[in-house]
């Protein structure tokens, strides 16, 4: 069943879903950038960018991360679990288009 016949004028509502989804492949990619270049600092300035726009994402991520099992000495996973939760987020939203 289609969302535009459940909701009249159901075009704002796959506009929204539309944007939602776009919103977490630009974070996937985001974070994609952010840890290759975490692996490889060759453009410090990139680096520096990447750090600015990811850490605000990650940061909450880290301290959920801390009370839990993921918890792993010297490896920070808060990058590889925002990526997975933010693919789950677009292939929802991809599924609701």
């Amino acid at each position: 069943m289609h969302f535009t016949i459940i909701f009249r004028g159901g075009h704002l509502f796959i506009y929204i879903i539309s944007t939602g989804y776009w919103f977490f492949r630009v974070i996937e990619i985001a974070l994609f950038i952010y840890i290759i270049m975490s692996w490889l600092p060759v453009f410090p300035k990139l680096q520096a960018l990447s750090v600015y726009i990811m850490e605000p994402l990650l940061a909450p991520v880290r301290r959920i991360i801390e009370h839990s099992v993921l918890k792993i000495r010297g490896i920070d996973l808060s990058p590889i679990v925002l990526y997975l939760l933010a693919a789950y987020a677009s292939q929802m939203c991809y599924g609701l288009r």
